[in-house]
């Protein structure tokens, strides 16, 4: 059978998809993925075989998203807002039609070059990360059987849509018609890895599938696997995130909260990929780092993760059994975090609440200690067991045979 994966994103979204494409291969299958350029080698240092199409996509929304009216709009959202969509208010909804807008670029950007390689080499089945329109259209457009991948968010956030089982947005049905495909075509199904404990309930149908981690091309963590003297905190962010920042930002509440941990006498581990740690010039006293690819390794021996509530890090540390705070910069990881709140293995702090506050590190940090001296070990421990009960991606490569023969 021939498979064939596609999405956007190198890191947030294609990691997450690399030991399901693996389990495929080694089952059988022919497998490709069908990535931008700037992806490319993400998909060969995996051991998959790239096709590039579309173009090279632009940087990911900052934190703020537009300044402090868009801060503003950041704060006091709905812990269950995927639910309650036409409830928002106008700013709301102008934020997630921006995020709408951009992977509808990005898809209007990929199809001619996906549809072109699918016409010629026949797929009988495209998995298509859940926020790859392309993928949606080509399958409608060439009658593929299209299976969705989710990268560890706790809801199908169908934001391209009205609301749940809504209408699709204008941008959307605009897409779709342009190419000649039918806008209400739609995954069988979506491939998630988020635990129930974490997931918000939608109406969408879901194939669970075990999260494993995967962070690209990782090297064993020399004197960080042993257990700590101390208790371990590790701080991380988003791959395209910058913990120095602009200077006329100020300092990062996640990096200033690292540098009070330390001082409070923990051992602090800061998790960064290659251009985040050469942008950091300077590290607070008491402070290393790690290369955030082996952040799976990292996280077995800490005592709590700080991050900004990305899906890939949220079930890496779920599937590790730490606790979490989640630092959060945009709705998505709002709801990150308050799921994890909600099953009492995290904290939530949105960045919107704290964007401008002096104290933001100081309620970090504390926040931190919370977890530390409360009860969400326990929590995180159940959560772990949690995900290791989830189908293994080899048993549901088998599901997937199944699904592209109409089986």
């Amino acid at each position: 059978m021939r498979i064939v994966f596609t999405t956007w994103s190198a890191s947030a979204h294609f990691f997450p998809m690399v030991p399901l494409a693996w389990a495929c291969r080694a089952a059988g299958h022919e497998v490709l993925v069908a990535v931008p350029p700037d992806c490319v080698p993400a998909v060969s240092a995996a051991g998959l075989t790239a096709v590039a199409v579309g173009a090279t996509a632009p940087p990911a929304a900052p934190p703020a998203m537009g300044g402090p009216r868009a801060a503003a709009a950041l704060r006091d959202w709905p812990a269950d807002w995927p639910l309650r969509l036409t409830e928002l208010g106008a700013p709301r909804q102008r934020m997630l039609h921006s995020l709408v807008d951009r992977q509808l670029g990005l898809a209007d950007a990929m199809v001619p070059g996906l549809l072109a390689f699918a016409r010629t080499w026949r797929p009988d089945l495209i998995v298509a990360d859940g926020s790859t329109y392309a993928g949606t259209v080509v399958s409608h457009l060439l009658g593929v059987p299209l299976a969705a991948h989710l990268w560890g968010a706790p809801a199908v956030l169908r934001l391209e849509h009205s609301g749940p089982q809504g209408s699709p947005l204008p941008g959307y049905r605009r897409l779709f018609e342009h190419y000649g495909a039918d806008p209400a075509h739609g995954p069988l199904g979506w491939l998630d890895p988020c635990p129930p404990m974490l997931r918000l309930p939608t109406g969408e149908h879901r194939w669970p599938v075990r999260h494993v981690p995967y962070g690209g091309p990782a090297q064993w963590p020399a004197g960080l696997l042993g257990k700590p003297a101390r208790p371990r905190v590790c701080v991380t962010w988003e791959a395209g995130a910058r913990p120095a920042g602009p200077p006329h930002d100020g300092p990062d509440p996640l990096l200033a909260a690292a540098g009070l941990l330390a001082a409070d006498g923990l051992d602090v581990v800061l998790a960064l990929g290659p251009a985040q740690r050469a942008a950091l010039t300077r590290l607070p006293d008491g402070v290393r780092t790690t290369d955030a690819s082996a952040l799976h390794l990292l996280l077995t021996t800490c005592a709590a993760v700080a991050h900004q509530g990305s899906g890939g890090t949220a079930m890496t540390a779920a599937a590790a059994g730490t606790p979490q705070l989640v630092l959060s910069p945009r709705p998505e990881q709002m709801l990150t975090g308050e799921r994890l709140r909600a099953a009492g293995a995290g904290r939530h702090l949105s960045g919107g609440d704290l964007a401008g506050d002096e104290k933001a590190a100081a309620k970090v940090r504390d926040a931190v200690l919370d977890l530390l001296s409360g009860p969400a070990r326990d929590a995180a421990l159940a959560l772990r067991d949690e995900v290791h009960r989830l189908p293994a991606p080899s048993h549901v490569a088998d599901d997937l045979t199944e699904l592209a023969t109409g089986g």
